[in-house]
């Protein structure tokens, strides 16, 4: 089972969901230890946009050698999130000119790269160099979210990268604890395949955001967008069953004025209180629609929708789908339909 990895196959799970943009890494079952480090060497260096080859670190592979991995790709950047086994990463000059953001989601007392060693706490964020010839020692159990970004399309001179990369750890950066690990933590839900087309946008906002943030150089507010409504969004999703959330509460989350933030969603399909309204309503909905739903109360699946009272809940339903609460009741098919016609506007 020999491959190079310029020509190795693409070996996702035959199970898992497939997307453009979106690779995903298990090893099938009914091979050897031998044959299973092959198969995941064979897969890492398909995965990456930098020719890479992987080499073990030991003499034999242990029987419960089992790595994971899931990539995704996108215009200038590419993200790889995997959880390894021991082994050495190295790949040759010239390297295209790239370079990493690293989120580590584990501790590591033994992880090196290109010969320079340390300790990594849990949760450190660091640039990483990858534009010249290199390598990385990963143990055991290194869980890791790697951003690979092409420096040339944010516009960065080998000088700045080298001021990006001399910086420690930048966990609690603003935009870094903010935004960029909330959205690496949870990147890999289950509906991300059919979100590929937004989180391209939205993890490329991020890194010019934050680069021109750690760099104190402008930013395009343009670059930034998608990665803002991508924030306010999550937030509203979060919380729209709290009836107390509304533009205000917004506002505040977001550091952005009330005529900023609709000026951020002029474009979206919904603006903000239409939005809170519509996740409101598809919650309604999902809830009247169930076959125990004649067990509760109207006014307590309000409440649980998170509508002020009864009222408001029936005149959002109203409005989205021209039905009364208990026609909705009745008719749970139809009612299904208006909610995935709400779902669809909401972007999921």
């Amino acid at each position: 089972m020999k491959c190079t990895p310029s020509t190795a196959p693409d070996h996702s799970s035959r199970d898992a969901p497939r997307s453009e943009g979106i690779k995903r890494y298990a090893i099938p079952a009914g091979l050897d230890p031998e044959e299973r480090f092959e198969h995941w060497r064979c897969w890492y260096g398909s995965a990456i946009d930098t020719p890479a080859r992987l080499e073990k670190t030991e003499r034999q592979i242990r029987p419960g050698f089992n790595p994971t991995a899931m990539s995704l790709e996108g215009p200038g950047f590419s993200l790889v999130d995997v959880v390894n086994e021991p082994a050495i990463c190295h790949w040759r000059a010239p390297a295209p000119a790239q370079n990493w953001l690293v989120y580590f989601r584990s501790s590591c007392a033994g992880f090196s790269f290109s010969g320079r060693s340390e300790e990594i706490s849990r949760g450190t964020v660091r640039f990483l160099d990858h534009s010249a010839a290199g390598s990385f020692h990963a143990p055991k159990g290194l869980s890791a979210v790697r951003i690979h970004f092409d420096r040339q399309l944010l516009g960065l001179d080998s000088q700045s990268m080298k001021r990006l990369e001399g910086l420690a750890d930048i966990r609690e950066h603003p935009l870094v604890r903010g935004l960029i690990l909330p959205a690496l933590s949870s990147w890999q839900d289950a509906n991300v395949d059919r979100e590929v087309g937004r989180l391209q946008p939205v993890f490329r906002s991020m890194m010019t955001g934050l680069i021109g943030s750690l760099l104190e150089t402008p930013v395009d507010d343009v670059d930034l967008k998608p990665a803002r409504i991508a924030a306010v969004k999550k937030f509203m999703r979060r919380n729209y069953r709290n009836p107390e959330l509304g533009v205000e509460q917004v506002v505040a989350y977001s550091h952005l004025s009330r005529r900023a933030l609709y000026y951020l969603f002029e474009a979206e399909a919904l603006q903000v209180n239409k939005f809170i309204r519509a996740l409101r309503t598809v919650e309604a909905l999902e809830l009247l629609s169930d076959t125990n739903s004649w067990m509760r109360s109207l006014a307590n699946i309000a409440e649980a929708s998170g509508f002020t009272n009864l009222q408001a809940m029936r005149r959002a339903v109203k409005d989205a789908t021209g039905l009364s609460l208990s026609d909705v009741q009745d008719q749970p098919g139809l009612a299904q339909i208006h909610a995935a016609g709400l779902q669809k506007l909401l972007g999921s």
